[in-house]
Protein backbone atom coordinates (compact mmCIF):
# COMPACT_ATOMS: atom_id res chain seq x y z
CA UNK A 1 0.00 0.00 0.00
CA UNK A 2 2.78 2.45 0.96
CA UNK A 3 4.70 1.76 -2.26
CA UNK A 4 1.57 2.42 -4.30
CA UNK A 5 1.01 5.75 -2.56
CA UNK A 6 4.61 6.82 -3.12
CA UNK A 7 4.28 6.00 -6.81
CA UNK A 8 1.15 8.07 -7.13
CA UNK A 9 2.77 11.06 -5.44
CA UNK A 10 5.76 10.87 -7.78
CA UNK A 11 3.55 10.70 -10.87
CA UNK A 12 1.44 13.60 -9.58
CA UNK A 13 4.54 15.75 -9.13
CA UNK A 14 5.81 14.89 -12.61
CA UNK A 15 2.43 15.73 -14.14
CA UNK A 16 2.37 19.03 -12.27
CA UNK A 17 5.83 19.93 -13.56
CA UNK A 18 4.81 19.00 -17.11
CA UNK A 19 1.68 21.12 -16.85
CA UNK A 20 3.72 24.08 -15.57
CA UNK A 21 6.16 23.85 -18.47
CA UNK A 22 3.34 23.56 -21.01
CA UNK A 23 1.57 26.53 -19.42
CA UNK A 24 4.70 28.68 -19.60
CA UNK A 25 5.23 27.77 -23.27
CA UNK A 26 1.56 28.52 -24.03
CA UNK A 27 1.66 31.88 -22.25
CA UNK A 28 4.88 32.87 -24.04
CA UNK A 29 3.41 31.84 -27.41
CA UNK A 30 0.26 33.83 -26.66
CA UNK A 31 2.44 36.78 -25.66
CA UNK A 32 4.30 36.66 -28.99
CA UNK A 33 1.01 36.55 -30.91
CA UNK A 34 -0.35 39.52 -28.94
CA UNK A 35 2.87 41.46 -29.59
CA UNK A 36 2.56 40.76 -33.32
CA UNK A 37 -0.96 42.20 -33.32
CA UNK A 38 0.13 45.24 -31.27
CA UNK A 39 3.08 45.91 -33.58
CA UNK A 40 0.88 45.68 -36.66
CA UNK A 41 -1.55 48.20 -35.16
CA UNK A 42 1.23 50.60 -34.16
CA UNK A 43 3.01 50.43 -37.52
CA UNK A 44 0.20 52.25 -39.37
CA UNK A 45 -1.03 55.77 -38.72
CA UNK A 46 -4.72 54.90 -39.16
CA UNK A 47 -4.54 52.12 -36.51
CA UNK A 48 -1.94 53.67 -34.17
CA UNK A 49 -4.55 55.02 -31.75
CA UNK A 50 -6.21 51.60 -31.55
CA UNK A 51 -2.84 50.00 -30.90
CA UNK A 52 -2.09 52.40 -28.04
CA UNK A 53 -5.53 51.71 -26.58
CA UNK A 54 -4.78 47.97 -26.65
CA UNK A 55 -1.43 48.61 -24.95
CA UNK A 56 -3.10 50.64 -22.19
CA UNK A 57 -5.78 47.97 -21.67
CA UNK A 58 -3.11 45.27 -21.40
CA UNK A 59 -1.14 47.48 -19.01
CA UNK A 60 -4.24 47.83 -16.84
CA UNK A 61 -4.80 44.06 -16.90
CA UNK A 62 -1.19 43.59 -15.85
CA UNK A 63 -1.58 45.98 -12.91
CA UNK A 64 -4.73 44.15 -11.80
CA UNK A 65 -2.77 40.90 -12.10
CA UNK A 66 -0.02 42.30 -9.85
CA UNK A 67 -2.59 43.20 -7.20
CA UNK A 68 -4.22 39.77 -7.51
CA UNK A 69 -0.84 38.06 -7.24
CA UNK A 70 0.02 40.02 -4.10
CA UNK A 71 -3.32 39.06 -2.52
CA UNK A 72 -2.85 35.38 -3.39
CA UNK A 73 0.73 35.43 -2.11
CA UNK A 74 -0.44 36.98 1.16
CA UNK A 75 -3.08 34.28 1.60
CA UNK A 76 -0.52 31.57 0.89
CA UNK A 77 2.07 32.97 3.29
CA UNK A 78 -0.57 33.26 6.03
CA UNK A 79 -1.60 29.62 5.50
CA UNK A 80 -5.14 30.42 4.39
CA UNK A 81 -4.45 29.11 0.87
CA UNK A 82 -2.43 26.10 -0.17
CA UNK A 83 -0.16 26.78 -3.16
CA UNK A 84 1.10 23.19 -3.50
CA UNK A 85 0.62 21.82 -7.04
CA UNK A 86 -1.24 24.99 -8.10
CA UNK A 87 -0.31 26.57 -11.40
CA UNK A 88 -2.30 29.68 -10.50
CA UNK A 89 -0.36 30.57 -7.36
CA UNK A 90 0.51 33.97 -5.96
CA UNK A 91 4.12 33.80 -7.07
CA UNK A 92 3.30 32.66 -10.62
CA UNK A 93 0.57 35.27 -11.11
CA UNK A 94 2.80 38.00 -9.69
CA UNK A 95 5.79 37.14 -11.92
CA UNK A 96 3.66 36.90 -15.08
CA UNK A 97 1.85 40.15 -14.29
CA UNK A 98 5.06 42.07 -13.55
CA UNK A 99 6.55 40.93 -16.89
CA UNK A 100 3.36 42.02 -18.66
CA UNK A 101 3.39 45.43 -16.96
CA UNK A 102 7.05 46.04 -17.84
CA UNK A 103 6.50 45.02 -21.47
CA UNK A 104 3.44 47.22 -21.96
CA UNK A 105 5.05 50.12 -20.12
CA UNK A 106 8.11 49.94 -22.37
CA UNK A 107 5.95 49.82 -25.52
CA UNK A 108 3.79 52.75 -24.39
CA UNK A 109 6.84 54.98 -23.79
CA UNK A 110 9.38 53.77 -26.35
CA UNK A 111 7.22 52.44 -29.18
CA UNK A 112 7.59 49.25 -31.20
CA UNK A 113 11.35 48.89 -30.68
CA UNK A 114 11.02 46.76 -27.48
CA UNK A 115 8.65 44.40 -29.33
CA UNK A 116 11.46 43.13 -31.57
CA UNK A 117 13.52 42.28 -28.49
CA UNK A 118 10.55 40.61 -26.80
CA UNK A 119 10.14 38.29 -29.79
CA UNK A 120 13.42 36.74 -28.64
CA UNK A 121 13.11 37.21 -24.87
CA UNK A 122 9.77 35.43 -24.38
CA UNK A 123 10.73 32.16 -26.19
CA UNK A 124 14.11 32.22 -24.42
CA UNK A 125 12.36 32.48 -21.03
CA UNK A 126 10.20 29.47 -21.94
CA UNK A 127 13.26 27.44 -22.96
CA UNK A 128 15.10 28.35 -19.76
CA UNK A 129 12.06 27.28 -17.74
CA UNK A 130 12.13 23.91 -19.51
CA UNK A 131 15.86 23.57 -18.81
CA UNK A 132 15.33 24.44 -15.15
CA UNK A 133 12.81 21.63 -14.67
CA UNK A 134 14.25 19.00 -17.01
CA UNK A 135 18.04 19.14 -16.75
CA UNK A 136 20.65 18.94 -14.01
CA UNK A 137 20.79 22.08 -11.83
CA UNK A 138 24.31 22.96 -12.95
CA UNK A 139 23.31 22.97 -16.62
CA UNK A 140 20.69 25.63 -15.91
CA UNK A 141 23.44 27.81 -14.42
CA UNK A 142 25.70 27.05 -17.40
CA UNK A 143 22.91 27.96 -19.83
CA UNK A 144 22.29 31.18 -17.89
CA UNK A 145 26.00 32.04 -18.06
CA UNK A 146 26.10 31.51 -21.83
CA UNK A 147 22.86 33.38 -22.44
CA UNK A 148 24.00 36.31 -20.32
CA UNK A 149 27.36 36.41 -22.10
CA UNK A 150 25.76 36.40 -25.56
CA UNK A 151 23.42 39.19 -24.51
CA UNK A 152 26.32 41.28 -23.17
CA UNK A 153 28.32 40.69 -26.37
CA UNK A 154 25.39 41.96 -28.44
CA UNK A 155 25.06 44.97 -26.13
CA UNK A 156 28.78 45.76 -26.42
CA UNK A 157 28.64 45.54 -30.21
CA UNK A 158 25.64 47.87 -30.36
CA UNK A 159 27.25 50.30 -27.91
CA UNK A 160 30.54 50.48 -29.82
CA UNK A 161 28.84 51.42 -33.11
CA UNK A 162 27.02 54.25 -31.35
CA UNK A 163 28.84 57.46 -30.46
CA UNK A 164 26.52 58.26 -27.55
CA UNK A 165 26.45 54.92 -25.74
CA UNK A 166 30.07 53.79 -25.84
CA UNK A 167 30.17 53.78 -22.05
CA UNK A 168 27.65 50.91 -22.04
CA UNK A 169 30.28 48.62 -23.57
CA UNK A 170 32.59 49.11 -20.58
CA UNK A 171 29.65 48.73 -18.19
CA UNK A 172 28.75 45.43 -19.85
CA UNK A 173 32.32 44.13 -19.50
CA UNK A 174 32.33 45.18 -15.85
CA UNK A 175 29.04 43.36 -15.29
CA UNK A 176 30.45 40.19 -16.92
CA UNK A 177 33.56 40.25 -14.73
CA UNK A 178 31.59 40.92 -11.53
CA UNK A 179 29.08 38.15 -12.28
CA UNK A 180 31.91 35.70 -13.05
CA UNK A 181 33.70 36.50 -9.79
CA UNK A 182 30.45 36.25 -7.84
CA UNK A 183 29.71 32.83 -9.30
CA UNK A 184 33.25 31.61 -8.58
CA UNK A 185 32.91 32.67 -4.94
CA UNK A 186 29.50 30.97 -4.58
CA UNK A 187 30.78 27.77 -6.23
CA UNK A 188 33.82 27.76 -3.95
CA UNK A 189 31.58 28.11 -0.88
CA UNK A 190 29.16 25.41 -2.05
CA UNK A 191 32.00 23.06 -2.85
CA UNK A 192 33.30 23.41 0.70
CA UNK A 193 29.84 22.63 2.07
CA UNK A 194 29.16 19.68 -0.20
CA UNK A 195 26.60 21.57 -2.28
CA UNK A 196 24.35 22.30 0.69
CA UNK A 197 23.26 25.68 2.03
CA UNK A 198 20.65 27.17 4.35
CA UNK A 199 17.87 29.45 3.11
CA UNK A 200 15.28 30.90 5.50
CA UNK A 201 16.26 28.39 8.13
CA UNK A 202 15.78 25.45 5.75
CA UNK A 203 18.65 23.25 4.59
CA UNK A 204 18.75 22.91 0.80
CA UNK A 205 20.81 20.53 -1.32
CA UNK A 206 21.85 21.86 -4.73
CA UNK A 207 22.05 18.27 -6.09
CA UNK A 208 25.10 19.08 -8.19
CA UNK A 209 26.76 16.17 -9.98
CA UNK A 210 30.39 15.15 -9.54
CA UNK A 211 31.73 17.32 -12.37
CA UNK A 212 29.42 20.26 -11.64
CA UNK A 213 31.95 22.36 -9.74
CA UNK A 214 34.51 22.10 -12.52
CA UNK A 215 31.95 23.14 -15.16
CA UNK A 216 30.62 25.97 -12.98
CA UNK A 217 34.17 27.25 -12.54
CA UNK A 218 35.28 26.99 -16.17
CA UNK A 219 32.09 28.37 -17.75
CA UNK A 220 32.03 31.88 -16.19
CA UNK A 221 35.76 32.28 -16.90
CA UNK A 222 35.33 31.33 -20.57
CA UNK A 223 32.30 33.61 -20.96
CA UNK A 224 34.08 36.55 -19.29
CA UNK A 225 37.06 36.12 -21.62
CA UNK A 226 34.76 36.10 -24.67
CA UNK A 227 32.98 39.25 -23.49
CA UNK A 228 36.29 41.06 -22.96
CA UNK A 229 37.45 39.86 -26.39
CA UNK A 230 34.43 41.50 -28.03
CA UNK A 231 35.35 44.82 -26.40
CA UNK A 232 38.93 44.57 -27.62
CA UNK A 233 38.08 43.21 -31.09
CA UNK A 234 34.56 44.27 -31.99
CA UNK A 235 34.91 42.90 -35.53
CA UNK A 236 35.05 39.41 -34.01
CA UNK A 237 31.70 39.76 -32.24
CA UNK A 238 29.94 37.10 -34.32
CA UNK A 239 32.84 34.70 -33.81
CA UNK A 240 32.76 35.19 -30.04
CA UNK A 241 28.97 34.77 -29.94
CA UNK A 242 29.34 31.64 -32.07
CA UNK A 243 31.90 30.23 -29.63
CA UNK A 244 29.54 30.85 -26.70
CA UNK A 245 26.66 29.23 -28.60
CA UNK A 246 28.86 26.24 -29.54
CA UNK A 247 29.93 25.86 -25.90
CA UNK A 248 26.28 25.85 -24.84
CA UNK A 249 25.34 23.36 -27.57
CA UNK A 250 28.12 20.93 -26.61
CA UNK A 251 27.20 21.03 -22.93
CA UNK A 252 23.51 20.65 -23.83
CA UNK A 253 24.31 17.50 -25.80
CA UNK A 254 26.36 16.17 -22.89
CA UNK A 255 23.63 16.72 -20.32
CA UNK A 256 20.94 15.46 -22.70
CA UNK A 257 22.85 12.20 -23.12
CA UNK A 258 23.11 11.94 -19.32
CA UNK A 259 19.31 12.08 -19.09
CA UNK A 260 18.95 9.00 -21.29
Amino acid sequence: MSKSNVGKKTISKEEYTTNKVLTVFSVCLLGVLVLMIVQRLLDYANTWATGMLVVKVLLGIGIIGVIWGIVLLGLELSGRRNSAHRIISGRNVLIASIIMVLCMWAISYVGTQPIKMLYVVLPVLAVYYLVYHSYAPEFFVIAADCGMAIGLMWLIHRALVSSNFGWMAYAAVGAAVVLALLQLIIVWILRGKGGKFTFRGEKIDSHFSRNAYTMLTVTPLVMAVLVVAVLLMSSWTLVAMGCAAAYLFITAVYYTVKLM
